[in-house]
């Protein structure tokens, strides 16, 4: 239909894979908390032995043998590397215009399937980015998405997680004890893993009932102090001089598109959580190889890891496709060293 088009030729799938894997991405939290790892894998496997509680040596007489330690912790965490996938065919205005070629087609055309491209991109990185909050927020990640159902349970411990109901819930400003909760959770997390966590990720929602408990006004400004302003920054002063974690929130939106076109917003990070974490990366986000890459006779074998992208041509029906496609999944190390709170009801 679009026989040698100018402007495709320069969409070649060379030039639109390097595009992919040197655009600069939207910047999300993810990245700090599971760096990416380029591997050539399609399933993962790790144990989880993160646990820095020294097991305490026993005394033995002069002369005999020593005790034989045994190998704790082990808990081995695998499962396959989902592929995320999308595409977009160009629209009729931009095909008419592909066809003719006059002045200013090319550049609309380009244009779009640069827009188009950037679309796709950021759409699968969105959904790793969800994947991240999913692990860090609720110690799993659960898929059920064209056909594939798959749950991956990172084994954070029972006893780090709470859900606070009645007066505990830190939208009872006069009951609630925030400080307190903290306090406890960080102790928790020390006392499983030997790790004392330094910050904490939540919601700006969390945020604005914690500012408002009593308990926190008092902690900050005395007795006298219950009616007064109180910030974020006050908050992580006090928690700052408590060696407890500092607050940071998240409040990364992304839409999500139904079957039928419906599109509705949805959070990354759940807002009514409030998660404990170390200072280190909780793990890494393993990135393999796609499908498309590895059947793509024009990629090298070291390129087919990473973000896959392409624009190609479909002669029955005529259109022009561009899509995105990555394989990624985050690994949770540091499982035992979190601890995932729900505050508000």
């Amino acid at each position: 239909m679009f026989g040698n088009s100018g402007v495709l030729k320069e969409f070649s799938r060379k030039a639109v894979l390097s595009y992919a894997r040197n655009r600069q991405p939207r910047t999300y939290l993810g990245p700090t908390l599971f760096p990416d790892n380029t591997v050539n894998e399609l399933s993962f496997e790790y144990f989880k032995d993160r646990n820095l509680l020294p097991v305490m040596a026993s005394v033995q007489a002069f002369g005999t043998e020593a005790r034989q330690a045994s190998r704790e912790g082990l808990d081995k965490v695998s499962g396959a590397i989902p592929t995320i996938k999308r595409k977009i065919p160009l629209n009729g205005r931009a095909l008419i215009a592909l066809k003719r070629e006059g002045a200013g087609d090319v550049e609309f055309v380009r244009n779009t399937l640069y827009n188009d491209l950037d679309n796709m991109i950021e759409a699968c990185l969105a959904r790793v980015e969800k994947m991240r909050m999913d692990a860090a927020a609720n110690g799993q990640i659960v898929l059920n998405e064209n056909g594939v159902i798959m749950t991956v349970d990172y084994g954070v411990p029972a006893g780090n997680k709470e859900i606070l109901s009645g007066t505990s819930l830190w939208s009872d400003s006069v009951n609630a004890d925030p400080v307190g909760d903290i306090q406890r959770w960080a102790n928790t997390v020390v006392g499983v893993s030997g790790i004392r966590p330094t910050r904490a990720l939540t919601s700006n929602t969390v945020v604005a009932n914690l500012v408002k408990c009593m308990n926190v006004r008092k902690a900050i400004f005395g007795d006298n102090g219950g009616s007064r302003i109180v910030t974020l920054a006050d908050v992580n002063a006090l928690l700052g001089s408590l060696e407890l974690p500092r607050i940071v929130t998240y409040d990364e939106k992304v839409r999500v598109e139904a079957e039928d076109g419906t599109l509705s917003t949805e959070r990354l990070f759940p807002e009514k959580k409030f998660v404990l974490l170390p200072g280190e990366a909780l793990g890494e986000t393993l990135v393999g190889p796609t499908e498309e890459a590895l059947l793509d006779p024009e990629v090298d074998a070291r390129d087919v890891a990473g973000v896959y992208a392409i624009v190609y041509q479909e002669p029955e029906p005529p259109v022009v496709w561009t899509k995105a496609a990555i394989s990624a999944i985050p690994t949770f190390p540091m499982a035992d060293a979190v601890f995932q709170a729900q505050v508000l009801a």
